[in-house]
């Protein structure tokens, strides 16, 4: 865990040069000749300063440190909106990229590939690139997220698996907890040597799309994903272990207790109190699961359309269960059909999208205090 206040190159370098020295180094992770990936959150084209997105300069650094272990840097994502090489462009990946002189790959071709230790999932259509290199590193960022609460190292992961792919699991698992358990498993699958997350200005509240900055000065790292956010959760202030991801890890012992963690470098102590995502709190887990299953509707927070929806389409296209269409200009939601995923909440260029607690869950919540 490395101090770094800004993002001037020099300080990033600096920052990641100790992140990776205190884990023994970058020939630890990368011999000559290999090929690595490195995976950053490519979530939407956005500028950097609107902290969406892995911050270029962290990719930069990350891709100088491969070559000098002799390594052969390429990186790529499939982005939640847009084509790879347009999102890049926007968040400033591409030109990294480009005065790097490395590829950028687009993750347009992909593989079914079968999860052995798989708990929740046991075959996955991920790309076919993330098999074609040696090694990955995920450059993640650090934000909120509607649906996960954190999204982070682990989470991260999710981008391997290509463009409307992405949907499906969102029909098939509409519950945090289910979809968290598939998150282990392709975490697992995909097993990044590396794990470094871009902390430096971090998202809070609306997460993952339509939060505000969070200036943190932080850059974490570490080889298990699931201990490093751990570290993150708790660095943003929420209860790290009980978050959906940690309570599958935890209860998989695929990672320690977060009092065992050691927690090493100039950024250690650093601590900050990030806004939760607003209105993401459901009743898994507080609740039996035969009354959450019947009160679905009740029980968790719907999606309502303001007045500042244009008519855009995104989130209808991108809608698992096809549960919204444009009426008079305006987005309509059908929630019969609708499965309270929030991906449309986490794409509305516009946040037109808010979470609202019906009657019955907010008199659950006061009764659950």
């Amino acid at each position: 865990m490395a101090r770094a206040e800004t993002y001037d190159q020099a300080a990033i370098t600096a920052g990641i040069s100790e992140v990776l020295n205190s884990l023994g180094g970058i020939t630890r992770f990368v011999s000559p000749g290999e090929k690595i990936l490195l995976k950053p959150n490519m979530l939407e084209g956005l500028p950097p300063d609107k902290a969406v997105t892995t911050h270029p300069e962290v990719v930069r650094a990350l891709i100088r440190e491969v070559k000098k272990a002799g390594g052969v840097p390429v990186v790529g994502d499939s982005p939640g909106h847009g084509a790879t090489r347009k999102v890049a462009a926007k968040c400033g990946i591409l030109a990294v990229c480009e005065q790097e002189e490395v590829p950028l790959l687009d993750f347009d071709a992909v593989t079914e590939v079968a999860v052995p230790q798989g708990v929740t999932v046991k075959k996955l259509v991920l790309a076919k690139s993330v098999f074609e290199v040696d090694k990955i590193i995920s450059v993640a960022k650090m934000k909120t997220h509607s649906f996960t609460t954190i999204t982070g190292a682990v989470k991260n992961t999710f981008g391997c698996i290509v463009g409307a792919d992405k949907a499906q699991f969102h029909l098939r698992m509409k519950k945090r907890n289910d979809f968290a358990g598939m998150l282990v498993d392709l975490v697992r699958l995909v097993n990044p040597a590396l794990f470094i997350v871009d902390g430096v200005v971090g998202m809070e509240g609306y997460g993952p799309r339509n939060g505000q900055p969070k200036p943190v000065g932080l850059l974490l790292g570490g080889t298990n994903g699931f201990a490093v956010d751990l570290a993150m959760a708790m660095v943003m202030g929420f209860e790290a272990e009980k978050m959906p991801v940690a309570i599958h890890a935890l209860k998989l012992g695929l990672v320690p207790p977060l009092a065992e963690l050691e927690l090493i470098g100039s950024g250690r102590d650093i601590r900050s109190q990030f806004l939760p995502p607003r209105n993401m709190e459901s009743l898994e887990g507080r609740l039996p699961a035969w009354l959450v299953n019947i009160g679905q509707y009740q029980l968790t927070a719907r999606p309502e359309i303001d007045d500042t929806c244009v008519g855009c389409g995104r989130c209808a296209e991108h809608c698992p269960p096809q549960a919204m269409t444009i009426v008079d200009g305006k987005m309509r939601i059908d929630y019969d059909t609708c499965i309270r995923c929030y991906c449309c909440q986490e794409l509305c260029p516009e946040n037109a999208v808010q979470l609202k607690s019906g009657l019955v869950l907010k008199a659950a919540k006061q009764l659950l205090r």
